[in-house]
């Protein structure tokens, strides 16, 4: 059989005048048979396409995580096609609501790919002293360590200086560097020098 283009040009072409005479009617039928099996056909093409175009946008949104405690607020978007996340933190975070975030973190990470970016947005944290904090933060850098992070950028001006103390010291046992930055649009800059872009 000729490939389905020809075969449905073929046929056009043969009744294209509207009229069947002089054609027997095992043809006729045959003809129609053929044309079910096309439409059938096409039918399953535009049934994978359209679940593609839903894979594809659902990719291209990524996955977004919003928590917020009594003192902390947070949300986490990842963008799959970028393979990036990017992080914004704001407020005061005890033990109980740095497991929380760190967890949510670590399910958006779950859907990026290896040599994932990430961005960092800690300029309205808070200072809270409480050392359990290290434990969920040393709990991320060591998945990012894992992913082999390409760059961690850190929107962090004016943060509290123990906050950054121990962030730096965490990110350099795990062998990770982190870039900071003052604004979302120098961030933005960095990724636009290579052709990404940073959409939040």
């Amino acid at each position: 059989m000729t490939d389905m283009g020809s075969g449905l040009a073929e046929l056009a072409e043969k009744y294209r005048e509207g009229s069947i005479g002089g054609l027997e009617e095992d043809e006729i039928l045959s003809d129609i048979f053929y044309l079910i099996g096309e439409v059938e056909a096409k039918e399953r093409e535009i049934a994978m396409a359209r679940l593609r175009i839903k894979e594809l946008r659902r990719a291209k949104r990524g996955m977004n995580r919003v928590g917020r405690t009594r003192t902390a607020m947070w949300a986490i978007r990842g963008f799959i096609l970028e393979n990036r996340i990017y992080v914004k933190m704001a407020g005061e975070f005890d033990c109980q609501s740095s497991k929380q975030f760190s967890n949510q973190v670590l399910s958006v990470l779950d859907t990026l790919a290896p040599h994932c970016e990430v961005v960092v947005d800690i300029r309205q944290i808070k200072e809270n002293g409480d050392k359990k904090n290290a434990f969920h933060v040393r709990k991320m850098v060591c998945t990012l360590a894992q992913l082999k992070v390409t760059r961690v950028v850190r929107i962090s001006e004016k943060i509290p200086k123990a906050v950054k103390k121990m962030m730096d010291s965490i990110f350099s046992e795990s062998g990770l560097d982190i870039l900071d930055v003052g604004s979302l649009e120098d961030a933005s800059t960095l990724f636009k020098q290579e052709k990404h872009h940073l959409r939040v």
